[in-house]
């Protein structure tokens, strides 16, 4: 008999030869599933079972609820492999034995395509990623035919139109699956120009456009292509561009096209700016929870202000941060503009407040590696909490820099607990956490190097076998080359007793030729660190570092010292630096740090204040302090340029003895005084011209770059910096100056840009430093 709105079949039972009464839906209701079978109408080849099963919810030792069934027919139909849907269900003891009847959608056996001249077919039949063989559903064959669109609109083609039908094979046996095609004209994109604009001219509202005129280097930009919804979305930019500048009625009739012959076109957009408008002032509704006084300081327009459309956006984003942060989830605010005079109007912020809500209860959803407790910690709502829609930021911006997850959702719902609750729905994709990369790269400091490394940013180490899940993160790298020999292991748990404390162990070992041409130094050891956030844009970070320390000094050192001892002159100052060391020591940090992004940092800064001290006291030979302080300045200027400011200042003593040459402080290579050698700025040795370190350092270079091309940028940079021999000496009468350029690549294959540098010492007190201009090559990752 037919049940509800779906096709349910319920079979009668017999009992020695006599029908039973008819049973109904609700007989079966409640009952324990003994078995979900599918029974084929037709060709079972075309759709495999296993498919089938998992578009359905009901199984086997589970409850029968019609509402499932319904529920699993809906979600078969929607699967696009079955043409027609039964349900029938028996009793069997106890319980009832379900068969899903199914006809399945025939086999696609070819795909084909009809109205292509400009690809063949072979080429389309890749482009649309559909492989013949078994049945295709509807989404399947959506998806093929966007790909094919997006094919055609890559090539030029924008106004391509593709339909499709299904029709029998020619063999009898399955069906063929035909893409229909009207590629119309090519277009590409010579120009765009703009009519009616008087107060801003082309260049500067094509600026605002992602749509642009094909060029020199449109094979790697892309640009010349004609995208239709992006074009709508730039008209918009355009037109919003205007209303942030005053131009409050500035409006376009659309964007028209002119063919200027071989498949190019003109793009016209004619624009209507009106009138400039101020605003004369800024007024808000009627409000319960703040006052006018408490909101009006934080609105960046204000009365006398042009007309600022983005400034408005802004400040009604403000104002429901504000409400949110009061735990008003629903509040909405609806910016109301009214004429005030000729060319003015006043914006007055109407508010619905809504109700209160406190945090029913967190709700993580789609974490099958990650451990909740990993998810939870990063949520700063907890239940019973007053709401806060700002948190619902934090969360998510907090959940996206785990990089555990390849999308990550944070949103409210209505909670089970009440109309005042609401909950906190958390629904996060997993990604790939592990990491093994090997290759070989190259260095201006040290030639080529061949590198394995092996990373787990979502490590468990109670986790044997699988080690994933616990949130901590596990690395070790080996670097082999011509002149180093680099091998580390590290892991760190970022939340160590249940508290915000991040904190990292570290064992390495790490062969350095290319320090020196006199001596090889070798660093072997182990560290523990420990990090504590104190706000959101501060931390502390303290470590303890035991390390042995190898100077092997070359022998001709000795010679050459000899030999200048018997001419009367100063013996060698690295003679006695050979030998080991046992360095222990502690170190503690304060960072500040607001940059907007580590890698390509456009706005922001960061500052680093550091104090160090090794000493006998702490079980090593080496008595040294010292004090470091570093930062960086960062500004994005017109076009997207960058202009950066870096510096440093860095102090070394000794309590006892000297400074070891291991201690002491250099500058010159590719991350300071790029126009010098690596480590060559600085007081020498008399008898080997080896720069053997300073104990007083200063460096600053200013750097500024410009986009070219996608992930192409040109730098210009100037650096200056001086190294002196005693502690506690910030003259800089011995200032070293270097100027050059470079370029930025971000290139696919590396999470970090390659700088590729060419630099020149303008002004050197050291003769034997300047060696003329110099390449370096570098990846251009956190300073």
């Amino acid at each position: 008999m037919l049940e509800r709105a779906c096709k349910v079949v319920l079979a009668t039972a017999f009992v020695l030869g006599i029908a039973t009464a008819p049973a109904s839906a609700q007989d079966f209701e409640g009952k324990n599933v003994t078995a979900v079978d599918f029974r084929y109408q037709g060709d079972r080849a075309a759709v495999d079972e296993a498919r089938l099963r998992n578009y359905i919810q009901l199984r086997a030792g589970s409850t029968y609820m019609t509402d499932t069934v319904d529920s699993d027919i809906k979600s078969l139909y929607e699967s696009g492999f079955v043409d027609d849907v039964r349900v029938l269900a028996e009793p069997v003891g106890n319980g009832v034995r379900v068969v899903y009847e199914v006809v399945p959608r025939s086999e696609i056996v070819g795909v084909g395509f009809v109205g292509n001249s400009v690809f063949s077919d072979t080429k389309l039949a890749k482009a649309s990623e559909l492989k013949a063989g078994g049945a295709l559903s509807d989404q399947m064959i959506l998806d093929a035919r966007d790909n094919l669109e997006n094919h055609y609109e890559e090539a030029g083609y924008p106004d391509v139109s593709i339909s499709y039908r299904v029709q029998p094979a020619a063999t009898g046996s399955g069906s063929e699956l035909i893409f229909i095609i009207d590629e119309g004209q090519k277009n590409e994109i010579r120009d765009i120009r703009f009519e009616g604009n008087n107060t801003f001219d082309d260049r500067t509202l094509r600026r605002q456009m992602s749509v642009k005129e094909k060029g020199l280097l449109s094979f790697f930009t892309k640009a010349g292509r004609f995208e239709v919804d992006q074009l709508d979305a730039d008209l918009d930019a355009v037109l919003d561009y205007y209303r942030s500048k005053g131009y409050l009625r500035a409006s376009s009739p659309g964007v028209r096209r002119e063919p200027v012959g071989d498949g190019r076109v003109d793009l016209v957009i004619p624009v209507n700016e009106g009138e400039k408008y101020t605003v004369k002032g800024v007024g808000f509704g009627k409000m319960s929870v703040f006052s006018e006084d408490e909101l009006y300081p934080a609105m960046t327009l204000q009365g006398g202000d042009a007309y600022n459309s983005k400034k408005m956006r802004a400040d009604m984003t403000t104002i429901r941060s504000y409400y949110g942060s009061r735990g008003y989830a629903d509040a909405e605010v609806t910016p109301d503009i009214r004429d005030a005079g000729p060319n003015q109007v006043n914006v007055i912020y109407r508010i619905s407040e809504g109700r209160r809500f406190r945090v029913g209860s967190v709700n993580i959803q789609g974490n099958i590696k990650t451990q909740d407790r990993v998810i939870r910690r990063e949520v700063p709502l907890k239940p019973d909490d007053y709401f806060n829609s700002v948190e619902l930021d934090t969360t998510k911006s907090r959940l996206d820099g785990l990089q555990y997850f390849s999308d990550v959702q944070v949103s409210s719902s209505p909670s089970g607990r009440g109309g005042g609750y609401r909950d906190v729905d958390i629904m996060v994709e997993e990604r790939r956490t592990g990491s093994i990369s090997a290759g070989i790269g190259f260095s201006s400091i040290d030639n080529i190097v061949g590198f394995v490394n092996l990373e787990q940013s979502n490590f468990d180490i109670m986790n044997p076998w699988s080690f994933t899940g616990g949130g901590q993160r596990f690395a070790m790298n080996l670097r082999l080359g011509s002149e180093r020999t680099d091998f580390g292991i590290s892991l760190t748990e970022p939340w160590f007793l249940g508290r915000q404390l991040a904190l990292t162990g570290e064992l390495f070992y790490r062969d350095s030729q290319y320090f020196s041409d006199f001596y090889e130094q070798t660093n072997a050891g182990a560290a523990v660190s420990i990090r504590k956030p104190l706000t959101e844009r501060t931390y502390l970070r303290a470590e303890y570092r035991i390390e042995n320390v190898e100077i092997d000094l070359d022998p001709g050192v000795a010679v050459l010292s000899a030999a200048s001892v018997g001419r009367g002159g100063p013996p060698s100052l690295l003679l006695p630096e050979a030998g080991d060391y046992l360095r222990s020591a502690l170190s503690a940090n304060w960072i500040y740090d607001s940059r907007d992004a580590l890698i390509e940092t456009r706005e922001g800064s960061k500052l680093d204040v550091g104090v160090s001290v090794a000493g006998t006291f702490l079980g090593g030979d080496v008595d040294t302090y010292g004090l470091t302080i570093r930062g960086q300045q960062y500004w994005n200027l017109k076009w997207d340029s960058i202009l950066s400011l870096n510096g440093e200042l860095a102090f070394v003593d000794a309590t006892s003895g000297t400074v070891p040459v291991f201690d002491r402080l250099y500058l010159g290579g590719a991350r300071t005084l790029r126009g010098f050698e690596f480590r060559d700025v600085g007081p020498r040795d008399p008898v080997t011209g080896e720069v053997v370190g300073g104990q007083s350092l200063g460096f600053l270079s200013v750097e500024y770059t410009v986009p070219i091309i996608d992930n192409v940028r040109l730098a210009a940079f100037y650096d200056l910096g001086f190294v002196n021999g005693s502690a506690w000496d910030p003259d800089p009468s011995d200032l070293y100056h270097d100027i050059g350029i470079g370029v930025r690549l971000k290139l696919p294959v590396s999470p970090v840009p390659i700088a590729l540098d060419y630099a020149f010492p303008i002004e050197s007190p050291d003769p034997i430093a300047d060696q003329g201009g110099r390449f370096n090559f570098s990846l251009s990752y956190e300073y």
